[in-house]
Formats: structure tokens, C-alpha cells, sequence
């Protein structure tokens, strides 16, 4: 009995190795397409999220402003500082310490706390007055035929642009604790503020703001490559707040 065995030629290894060799260089372009495509995707979404967190954040503090109150404080195109309402409240009765607020009427991005700037309605000349919070105050049920106080806490804070130490420029609040980034990174230029008057018209004059454009240019936090183009994605947002407590607002 005879084995006739029969292995791979030379030429046959070479041809096999060159046609693996073909399809792994395939499948390999395709996981760094597909792996550049997830990157870009995930940079997109994130991009997003930040340009839509920065907006809404500023819309919300700017929405409530009274500047014919003296609200806004200073203004420029990439800052403003403003008297930011963080509680809102009915004095029952007297306006003294300790402020009895009555509970049905309180609401805010938080409660009153020690430390807190004031504006208290005054009934006889139609004005606000300040104060601060010393003590805490306590809550109570109201009855109807007790006169009621309005009382607004609030905080300073300045929004504006600057540049970080790793020489990237973000949206940053600064307030009693100091100067915080809440997103970015912006585009050069990334930040722009317009006030706009009852006609329309842009001004100069705090107290005759009815309304803000906001324009915000951000980067993605980390380059991508398309076509053989690597940079950073760009995109913007703008939009137009107009002042609830202001009349003729737009």
C-alpha cells in the first residue's frame, strides 16, 4: 500500500498569503472607517448636549430679569452681569427678621438660605427694597386676610467668555465662589450678546433692555477625521430671550 500525499506548493503559499494579506487590508479600513464614523458620531452628540445645556442655562437666568428694576448690572458683547432670581416668596405679615414666607407661594432653583440678597416689594411707593437673609426663615400657612409680601432672593453672577489655562475658551458663571465653566469649548468669538430695546433696536442702556440675543459658537472637545481631514466639529445656536418682566417686551 502506498500514501500519496500532496501539500502546498510555493507559488500556492504565496498566492493564499497574498489573497489574506488583500482581505485583511479590506477589513481593516473598514474598522478604522467605522471606528472614525462611531468617533465623529459621539463628538457630534456630545457637541450637541453642551451648545443645547449652554442655551438653556442662559435663557433661564436672562428670562427672568427686570432691568427696568436693575437687574442687569453691566453688559457687554461676550459678558453680562446680572442679579440672578434663585427663590421667589410671599412675606406673611411684617417684613422683619425672622421672614415668615407662606408655603404655597414659594418656588425657585432653590430655597431662601443665610446670606441671600433681597428684594422685597414695598406696597407704598411700588419699588423693591433690599436686604439680606440673617436667620433662616421659617414657613407658614397664611391665612387670606394677612397682607402678603412678594420677596425675591437673588445672587450676583457674571456670564462671560474666557480662556482656560489649557488655552481653550469656555462659557464661565462667576459668583460668590468664584469663576466656574459651564461648557465649551467655544469657537473664536464663541460668545456674543445683543439688547435689544421695545423697538427693536439694539442699545447700550441696561434698563431699557426688553430682550437679549444669545449667540454661541462651540467646538467639539476632541478633533475628527473626515476624508482625510482631520479638525475640530463646529456648531452654533442662536437664540432670543425676551425679559418676562419687562413691559413691551418683544
Amino acid at each position: 500500500m502506498s500514501l500519496n500525499t500532496r501539500g502546498f506548493t510555493v507559488p500556492e503559499l504565496v498566492l493564499a498569503l497574498g489573497l489574506f494579506t488583500v482581505v485583511m487590508a479590506g477589513v481593516s479600513r473598514v474598522l478604522l472607517t467605522q471606528k472614525r464614523l462611531y468617533r465623529e458620531l459621539g463628538q457630534r452628540a456630545d457637541l450637541s448636549d453642551n451648545l443645547r445645556a449652554a442655551g438653556d442655562i442662559l435663557s433661564s437666568d436672562l428670562w427672568g430679569l427686570d432691568a427696568m428694576d436693575g437687574d442687569i448690572l453691566a453688559m457687554g458683547p461676550d459678558s453680562i452681569r446680572i442679579r440672578a432670581e434663585r427663590a421667589f416668596s410671599g412675606v406673611c405679615g411684617p417684613t422683619t427678621s425672622p421672614l415668615r414666607l407662606r408655603n404655597d407661594l414659594a418656588f425657585g432653583i432653590r430655597d431662601f438660605a443665610v446670606g441671600d440678597s433681597l428684594l422685597i416689594y414695598s406696597s407704598p411707593d411700588s419699588a423693591w427694597r433690599t436686604g439680606v437673609v440673617t436667620s433662616a426663615p421659617t414657613r407658614v400657612s397664611c391665612p387670606d386676610s394677612v397682607l402678603v409680601t412678594p420677596v425675591r432672593a437673588f445672587e450676583v453672577v457674571t456670564y462671560r467668555s474666557y480662556r482656560a489655562s489649557d488655552g481653550a475658551y469656555y462659557i464661565g458663571v462667576r459668583d460668590a465662589g468664584g469663576l466656574q465653566p459651564i461648557a465649551g469649548p467655544l469657537s473664536p468669538a464663541g460668545l456674543l450678546f445683543t439688547f435689544f430695546d421695545s423697538s427693536g433696536a439694539p442699545t447700550l442702556v441696561p434698563r431699557a433692555v426688553v430682550a437679549i440675543g444669545v449667540r454661541i459658537r462651540m467646538q467639539s472637545a476632541e478633533p475628527v477625521t473626515r476624508r482625510g481631514v482631520t479638525a475640530l466639529l463646529e456648531d452654533s445656536l442662536v437664540t432670543r430671550v425676551s425679559l418676562r418682566n419687562n413691559p413691551g417686551a418683544l
